[in-house]
Parts: structure tokens; C-alpha cells; sequence
């Protein structure tokens, strides 16, 4: 050992003794800073590889020369001093260790408390350097770590002259950590504190640096929820005040003395005086640190979580004013990282309250209170107060509930408040904005193409959120009742629900069905019951589920106009019926003669979000009952909407809602299910003869008409097939005759002559046995009979025509289409099964002949002359009907035509004339954009 100790004397010496020559050369400036550099970097990497020999003797040596520079620490550069301090904190941590002198030791502690705060009447720790600051205050750590300083008593008790000296020294620790000139440096002053208070064993020294260290870490806590300070700052100074607070106000130390500890001096045991008078004032302290719950760092909020079970497993008697607070921070921690998915943090609390009956019994008190404040603090605009609660009774309830304590008495106070804080929500939320369809048929189209991949559709948009929290307020009630559905509770609330169904009114009507589907919505979810642990038989059906579906199919069968029934009930109906459908599959499918009609009436809504609830809701049906697509769904139920359409207009139901249901069948079915409109038909015919004033009613029921003619016209398996043939009405183009045209014409009379002229054949009549010869039988096949389809669309464009008279502008443009739509359907049919042009006459041609009259009195209004055009959007469509019909009618028109010409001429010109003018105003390429273009190019 002596020679090592011998060996690092001579590795020490020369950098030493060069040390100590330029420091005196530097003391009367006959060298630089930079020289003193050289001899400092050569020491610093010259004491690790002697740290094993080091010893007191040694550290004196080489402080010799440190001092010597410390000494001049005002004119030295930060890079010199910087190095000198690490010099210093290796001498302290490996040198000295427990043999440095008393004086050394003071010495030691104003310098370091100089350099890393300043001169001690005006401490200005942001006037230091970042790199001499930190250096200083991790040698004062390491000073105060080490034992070294037993000769001023931080090991016991401190002595009446050494008390200003620390104080300053914690001042100056204190001014660091609060208005540091870096992080690093509070940081490095938070580890300097904590060295001290857990070296320090005089508790009447604690309870003198108490108040002035809880108040300046209490003023970076609190700064830190306003404020953006680093997080690691924050965690250490939560840890520092934790540490501070179980040093000083551990049930250890606050305890009234026992007989026992009577010798015990004053050092070991805090007075219970003074801790009562203190308690209060840590109270209020506390109560700016804990907002640090909401902080966006996992860190922060995990240190918070720690310091709070310290304080109630180690501070409990002293702080029992703080077991509330405490109490409600950690169960609000807890849920905030139980959404989050860490459950380290909720089994710690579990295992404090298993530990500590009182605790349960504060906890349930707490319960009691949240739970009341409840529909106050969800009717508030503080949203943050909002979450903190919700989420602290969700958690309540699953710690209580693990330890099983009774909380029947909060039971029915608990059902209420909830359905009350619900019912405050969907008041208080907005109005989904709507928007009315514009183009029903466009609108059609894209719920076609949304219940197209039903199989992709199988989720609900929310029907009640809170605009303000975009949701969250209804995602956390969410979750409480999913916890209350885990607990004893849950048979206590299904019953309520059951029972108060139907005797509530407006938003807690609402609310209750809202929150009867989250408890129906989670079944998967395992109840904390006896049942599950005894071999008890299931139930029936659950009556909460049966009592929903019930009072669902009651208010979708009212109807989807009437104001008295919010939108979003019936939505939530929709969802109950799709829960329904999932839970029984395919054995649901009976119940869809009660429950397809409500849905498909829905999906021709005019809000936009019932809309597509409505969409949804059969797709999940159709899913669930086992058909490919939701078309099939309602082809193979087609005869339950029949029937159901047919009572409603039987029974002159006038409400829109029947013939939506119609358009909605026919475009999801197609033409499948036009055979089995006839009678439906008849039905709308003799509603329009007895409601023909009303403009609306009649134009929903010619949509669906004109939605019949459409599907009926195009080509599918149960559709009608387009003629392959040319119709033989076209009038042929002029061809002079030729001299075979005559010898071919010749021939075919003479062979027809011959056939007419030639006997029958004699009969002998001596045979008697001898055969009748008899003509062969005809070979020309039979025409088919028209199809069903055909006759409907026949009978709906004749009806259609004795409505054209109409006042109503869009109504006749709707009729003029839908004839347009009909004639090639018709002419394509009869056509094909007619075979001839004679039996054509006698089904399409008087058609014709019966529209004529009533499309040419759209072209030229009896009111107008043939030179004024009133309305442009009816002349574009009768000049299209106008078209179609002598596309299809062929020389039958021509007369008409020709009668027709001269007037339609004097109006083309008219057109024209308007359209020239129109050109120069506009310029040519607006005007071929406009509605009068497109009439003079039909025309």
C-alpha cells in the first residue's frame, strides 16, 4: 500500500508543482490563463489512474495548488475554473472521503456556495455561468453526500455558528433550483438539496429549512401547469418535496411520544404541535401541486402518482387533512392510466387501500359526493372538471368494487344522476346540421351504392356527442357505464332502465335509451356476480333487450314527419334493432315483418344522419340474418313491404313516408318486383284522382311510377327484353322499279293465285277405309301475351297522360319524362310479341294516337302564341317526349307531323332568333351552355 501511495505521489508531483508555479506567476500576472489550462488537464487525467491510492494526506497535496487558483476564481476564465471544480469533486468523492478537516470543510462549503450563486448578501444565480454553476453545485452535492462534514454537525445535531453558514448554502440551492440559468443547473441543484436533506439528521434544522424549501418547490410545481417547464425539472422537484416531506413529517418522526420514547431528544422526533400547525399550510401547498395530474408527460404524472402514495403510506398521521386530496388525485391518475393501458398504477392503489381499511371508507365517502355533484359538474363548461370526475367514479367504482365493499346504498342516487347527467348532454348538445336531399333520384343512386358492399358497412356514427369536447364527455360516460355494468350495480340499473322506458319524455327519454344500448352493446363484458360462481341455470331472454326492441318498433313505426320525435330516438331505435339482428342472426328474420318497413321508410328520410343510420341499420341486418346484399333482403321480403304499403294506401294514407318506401323497393329490387305492383298501382291512380291539388304528395307517388318505368325498361332476367328488330313502322326511302323488281312481283301473284284457285283433293268413295287427306296445319307460331310488366307500364303512361294539365311546372316535366322513359319500353314489347304490324295498331299506335294531343299542348300552351316561350324547361322536355314518340311511332305520325310542322317552325325560328341575340350578348360559348341552346338543339 505504501508504495502505491508512493507511486501516485510521483504521478502527482510534477503536474502539481507546475500548478503551483503558474499560479504564482498568475497571482502577479506574469502568466496567462491559458498557461494554468496546460497543468490543470494534466492533473484532472492524472488523478483517475491513482484513485485507488488516494487518501487524506494526498488530497491536502494536491488541494494545495487548487486553492491557490480557487483563490483567484473572480479573474480566472469559466474553462479554467470549470476544470480546477472537476479536480476538486474527485479530491472530495475519492480523496478525503471521511478524514477532511473542519476548516477545509467550511472553507469548501462558501466557496462552492459562492461560485454557484454569487456573493451571499444578493444571491443572482442567473448571473453564473451554466458550466461553473453546475460543476459547483454537483461538488456541493458531493460535499454533502460524503461524511466529511461531521465537524459542523450534519450528522447530528449543528451547531449555533454553523447554522448561517448552511442556511446560506441552501439559499443559494434554493435560488438555484428557482431561477436557474439552465436546466442543468436546477436540475443539478435539485440533486444538491436532496444530498442535503438526506444527510441532514437535525429535525430542528429540517424545521428550519422546511417552510422556505416547500414554498420555492412548491412555486416551480405550481409554475409548471401554467408555464412550459422541462419535465425532468419537474420530476425532481416532485421526488425533492416528497423526500423533504417524509424526512420531516413521517409518521416516524410526528408521532406523540410514548413512554418509551421519552429519551428520545428533540433530533429524532418532530413536536405534534408544530406538525398540527404545519399541516395546513402543506395542505394548501399541495393543492396547486396536484393540477400537475393533467400534464401531457407520462413521467410527470407518474412522479405525481408515487409522491402521492408516499404521502398516504408514510405521511398519514401528520397530513390527514391531505388523505382526501391525496385520495383524489390518485384515483383520477389511475383512470387517466387505465385509458392509456398501463395498470401498474391502479394494482399500487389497490394494494394501498387493501392495506389501509380507512382508506375505503374516505373513498366511499368521496363516491358519495362525486356521484351527487355529478349532473352540476357534466352541465358545467369546464371540461377538464368534467373528465377528472367521470373518470374518478369509473375508477372509484372498480376499486370498491375489487374489495368488495357495499355500495348498496349509493345504488338507485347513482342510476338517477347518471340518467340525469345523460339527459343533460343531449339538451345541451347541438343539432347535427342537415341537409335536405336535392336530387332524389341522385340520392337513390348513392344509397344504392352504399348498401352495394353492405358487408363493408357495419358501424353507426355517434347520435349523441357533445359538440364543445368533441365527444369525449360521452366517451367517458361510455366508459362509467360499462364499469357500473361489471359491478353488482348493473342488475340495479337494467331494472331501472326497464322500468322508466316508457314513462319518460323528450332528452331522458333519449338518455335512456342511449344508455340501455351501451349496456346491451357490451354483453361480452363478465359481470362480478354469484352467478358465475354457481351452478345456476341461464335465464330467458334478457328484458331489458326484449323491452328496448319493443319500444324501438314503436317509434319507428310513428312517423319519420312528426315533430314530437327527435331524430336521434329514432335513430337509437335503429341501433337497438341492428343489436337485435346481431343477436339472433338468422333466427331474426320473422321479426322483419314488423321491422323492414320502419328501416326502409328511414333511408327516405330527409335528414341526412337518420339517412344514413338507416343505411347502416340494414346493412348490419342483412349481414347478420345471412343474405349477400341488402337488395336480396328486400326482394325475398318484398310481399311483407307490399302488404305493408298496400294498408297504408288503402286506407288513403297520404303521408310521404309510403310512397319513399315504394322508391326505395323498386330501386333496391328492380324490376323483380314490378309483377307484384299491380294492385299498388290502382291504389296511387285513385289517390292522385281524389288528392290531385296537393303538388308534393302527387309528385312523390309520379317518382315512384316513374321509378316503375325505368326499372321495368331495363334489361335484367325478370325485366322485359329490348327488341332486336327494327320497327316496322318506318316509312321506307323512295326506289325506282326495276324490271325484276316486276318479274318478282308478277311471280309471287301467280303463285299466290294458283294456292287460291287449285280444288281439294276427291275422295273415293268405294274405300271406305281410304284416309281424309287434310290440309297441314299452320305453322305460324302464336304471339306470346304480353308480360305483366308490360301491361303496368302501359296503363301508367295512359294515366300519366290525363295529368299533364297540371298547373304545376316541375310536375308535368315529371310526367313528360316519365312518358319519354315508358314509350321505347313499350314499343320494344310490342314489338317483340306482336310480331306483325297489324297487332301493333291495335296496343301501341292508338297509345300514340291517345298522347299526341296531350305532349303537343305542352309544346304550344292554348294560353301562349307560337312566338312566345314561357317556359323553356317543360318546351325541352315535351320537345324530347315529342322525339321519342316519332322515333318510335314511324310513318303512323306522319299526318300529325305534317299538320304539326308549320307552327313548330315558327317557334324553331323564334328559338333561334333568341338564341342569336343571346349569342351576341353573352359570346357564343356561354349561350351553347344554356337551357335555351339545349331546347333549340332538341327542337
Amino acid at each position: 500500500m505504501d508504495d502505491g501511495r508512493a507511486k501516485a505521489f510521483r504521478m502527482l508531483k510534477p503536474p502539481c508543482v507546475e500548478l503551483s508555479q503558474v499560479a504564482l506567476r498568475y497571482k502577479t500576472n506574469k502568466s496567462t490563463a491559458k498557461e494554468l489550462l496546460r497543468p490543470l488537464e494534466r492533473l484532472s487525467e492524472t488523478l483517475p489512474t491513482v484513485s485507488r491510492f488516494l487518501d487524506a494526506k494526498l488530497a491536502d497535496y494536491v488541494f494545495f495548488p487548487l486553492s491557490q487558483i480557487l483563490g483567484e476564481s473572480k479573474r480566472l476564465p469559466s474553462r479554467v475554473l470549470e476544470r480546477a471544480l472537476h479536480c476538486l469533486r474527485f479530491l472530495i468523492i475519492h480523496g478525503w472521503r471521511d478524514h477532511l478537516s473542519s476548516e477545509i470543510g467550511k472553507e469548501l462549503l462558501i466557496l462552492l456556495a459562492f461560485l454557484a450563486g454569487g456573493n451571499s448578501t444578493d444571491p443572482k444565480p442567473e448571473d453564473v455561468d451554466e458550466d461553473v454553476g453546475t460543476i459547483a453545485l454537483e461538488c456541493t452535492a458531493s460535499l454533502f453526500q460524503s461524511s466529511v462534514l461531521s465537524s459542523i454537525g450534519i450528522d447530528g445535531a449543528i451547531s449555533e455558528e454553523n447554522i448561517p453558514l448552511l442556511g446560506h448554502a441552501v439559499t443559494v440551492v434554493l435560488n438555484a433550483i428557482a431561477i436557474g440559468p439552465a436546466t442543468k443547473v436546477r436540475l443539478a441543484a435539485c440533486q444538491t438539496l436532496d444530498a442535503l436533506v438526506s444527510a441532514l439528521h437535525d429535525g430542528e434544522a429540517l424545521r428550519n429549512f422546511f417552510p422556505g424549501t416547500v414554498s420555492c418547490l412548491t412555486k416551480v410545481l405550481s409554475s409548471g401547469i401554467r408555464v412550459k417547464i422541462p419535465y425532468k425539472l419537474l420530476e425532481a422537484c416532485i421526488r425533492l418535496l416528497d423526500r423533504l416531506l417524509c424526512r420531516v413529517l413521517g409518521d416516524d418522526r410526528c408521532l406523540a411520544p410514548t413512554p418509551s420514547q421519552q429519551g428520545l431528544g428533540t433530533a429524532e422526533r418532530t413536536d405534534h404541535r408544530w406538525v398540527e400547525a404545519t399541516a395546513g399550510q402543506v395542505k394548501m401547498a399541495l393543492s396547486t401541486i396536484v393540477p400537475l395530474q393533467y400534464h401531457e408527460r407520462h413521467d410527470v404524472r407518474d412522479a405525481l402518482f408515487s409522491f402521492c402514495i408516499s404521502i398516504l403510506t408514510n405521511c398519514r398521521k401528520a397530513l390527514t387533512n391531505c388523505t382526501l386530496l391525496m385520495l383524489e388525485t390518485l384515483v383520477s391518475l389511475s383512470s387517466k392510466f387505465l385509458r392509456e393501458g398501463s395498470v401498474t398504477q391502479f394494482h399500487k392503489l389497490e394494494q394501498v387501500l387493501a392495506s389501509d381499511p380507512d382508506l375505503l371508507d374516505v373513498l366511499r365517502e368521496a363516491l358519495y359526493y362525486w356521484v351527487i355533484a355529478l349532473p352540476r359538474v357534466v352541465e358545467s363548461n369546464d371540461e377538464t372538471k368534467r373528465q377528472r370526475t367521470i373518470g374518478q367514479l369509473s375508477a372509484a367504482f372498480r376499486l370498491l368494487s375489487a374489495q368488495n365493499v357495499d355500495l348498496q346504498a349509493l345504488n338507485d342516487l347513482t342510476v338517477a344522476n347518471l340518467l340525469s347527467s345523460v339527459a343533460i348532454v343531449v339538451q345541451t348538445s347541438s343539432a347535427r346540421n342537415i341537409n335536405p336531399l336535392r336530387d332524389e333520384s341522385a340520392e337513390v343512386g348513392r344509397i344504392l351504392q352504399s348498401t352495394a358492399s353492405a358487408r363493408e358497412i357495419g358501424t353507426f356514427e355517434p347520435v349523441v356527442s357533445d359538440i364543445t369536447s368533441q365527444g369525449g364527455i360521452m366517451a367517458n360516460l361510455q366508459a362509467l357505464i360499462n364499469q357500473l355494468q361489471n359491478s353488482a350495480m348493473s342488475r340495479v340499473l337494467e331494472r331501472s332502465l326497464t322500468e322508466s322506458l316508457r314513462t319518460t319524455l323528450g332528452n331522458e327519454q333519449i338518455a335512456n335509451l342511449w344508455i340501455t344500448l351501451q349496456l346491451l352493446g357490451n354483453t361480452s363484458s363478465p359481470r362480478l356476480d354469484a352467478d358465475q360462481w354457481l351452478n345456476v341455470p341461464k335465464e330467458g331472454p334478457n328484458p331489458l333487450a326484449e323491452e328496448a326492441y319493443a319500444f324501438s318498433l314503436e317509434i319507428l313505426e310513428k312517423s319519420t314527419y312528426d315533430d314530437a320525435f327527435d331524430w336521434r330516438l329514432q335513430a337509437l331505435s335503429l341501433e337497438i334493432v341492428a343489436l337485435q339482428a346481431n343477436s339472433e342472426k338468422e333466427d331474426f328474420r320473422p321479426e322483419l315483418v314488423d321491422a323492414l318497413y320502419p328501416i326502409l321508410e328511414r333511408m327516405g328520410s330527409s335528414n341526412a344522419a337518420l339517412q344514413q343510420h338507416a343505411i347502416t341499420c340494414l346493412s348490419i341486418v342483412s349481414n347478420a340474418c345471412g343474405y349477400p346484399s341488402a337488395s336480396e333482403l328486400v326482394v325475398d321480403n318484398a310481399d311483407y313491404l307490399v302488404n305493408a304499403v298496400a294498408v297504408k294506401l288503402n286506407t288513403f294514407d297520404i303521408s310521404p313516408q309510403a310512397s319513399q318506401v315504394m322508391l326505395m323497393m323498386v330501386r333496391l329490387c328492380g324490376s323483380a318486383v314490378i309483377p307484384y305492383l299491380d294492385d299498388l298501382i290502382e291504389s296511387i291512380f285513385a289517390i292522385l284522382a281524389c288528392y290531385h291539388g296537393y303538388p308534393r304528395l302527387v309528385e312523390s307517388l309520379f317518382e315512384v311510377l316513374h321509378a316503375v318505368v325505368e326499372e321495368g325498361g331495363r334489361s335484367s332476367p325478370q325485366a322485359i327484353e329490348p327488341a332486336t328488330k327494327s320497327s316496322t313502322n318506318q316509312r321506307q326511302a323512295y326506289r325506282p322499279t326495276t324490271i325484276a323488281d316486276i318479274v318478282t312481283r308478277l311471280k309471287s301473284m301467280k303463285a299466290k293465285n294458283a294456292e287460291s284457285t287449285s280444288p281439294p283433293l276427291p275422295v273415293d268413295s268405294s274405300e271406305p277405309d281410304a284416309p281424309i287427306t287434310t290440309p297441314p296445319p299452320s305453322t305460324k307460331e302464336q304471339p306470346p301475351p304480353a308480360s305483366k310488366t308490360h301491361t303496368l307500364i302501359h296503363t301508367i303512361t295512359l294515366q300519366t297522360s290525363h295529368h299533364l294539365s297540371t298547373p304545376s311546372p316541375s310536375l308535368r316535366r315529371l310526367l313528360l319524362n316519365l312518358i319519354t322513359s315508358s314509350l321505347p319500353t313499350l314499343a320494344a314489347q310490342t314489338a317483340s310479341t306482336s310480331g306483325d304490324t297489324e297487332n301493333q295498331k291495335t296496343d301501341f299506335l292508338p297509345l300514340l294516337a291517345t298522347l299526341w294531343p296531350h305532349i303537343t299542348r305542352q309544346v304550344f300552351p292554348s294560353s301562349s302564341s307560337t312566338s312566345t316561350i314561357t317556359d323553356l324547361p317543360t318546351l325541352l322536355a315535351a320537345t324530347q317526349t315529342l322525339t321519342t314518340a316519332c322515333i318510335h311511332g314511324g310513318s303512323f305520325l306522319l299526318s300529325r307531323c305534317e299538320d304539326l310542322f308549320p307552327p313548330l317552325s315558327r317557334l324553331f325560328h323564334t328559338l333561334e332568333n333568341n338564341l342569336l341575340h343571346e349569342e351576341r350578348t353573352i359570346g357564343r360559348a356561354r349561350a351553347e351552355r344554356s337551357l335555351k341552346f339545349k331546347t333549340w338543339d332538341a327542337m
